[in-house]
């Protein structure tokens, strides 16, 4: 049983460093990462919203987060605002070139997904997800 286990664990680390690469590639054109774009995404969901708040959502760890906002603020894509009920805090939105790229690179974004998932149906993808998900709360 122990080498079933390893060629799961195996198989889902090649599939999402593969995945990885390959939206990196897509995204290329643009100068962002696929960990710049997560950060983007949400931005653009959510905005006015804290960097604290987009580290709990791309579940990554503040500093990490903070390094990637300060990279996407140089780039022109992110602005930063002191809230003004609470100036400890500062809210992101995207700023006029990230508006305007932002649809773009999800246009990207959704075909470069799409040829993931060529020949897959959306019920093997949902049971897809519903293992992820039981793996990833056993993971807690």
């Amino acid at each position: 049983m122990r080498d079933f286990y390893d060629d799961v664990t195996f198989r889902t680390n090649v599939v999402a460093r593969k995945a990885s690469l390959g939206l990196q590639h897509g995204l290329e054109r643009f100068d962002v990462t696929p960990e710049q774009w997560s950060v983007l995404n949400v931005v653009d969901q959510k905005a006015p919203i804290s960097q604290r708040h987009v580290a709990e959502l791309v579940e990554k760890d503040a500093p990490t987060v903070n390094r990637i906002i300060d990279v996407l603020v140089r780039k022109n894509l992110l602005e930063k605002a002191v809230d003004e009920k609470d100036r400890r805090i500062t809210l992101l939105s995207l700023s006029m070139e990230g508006k305007q790229n932002v649809q773009l690179i999800r246009n990207v974004v959704e075909e470069t997904c799409s040829h993931f998932y060529l020949g897959i149906s959306d019920a093997e993808l949902n049971a897809y997800l519903d293992v992820l998900a039981r793996i990833e709360n056993n993971l807690e």
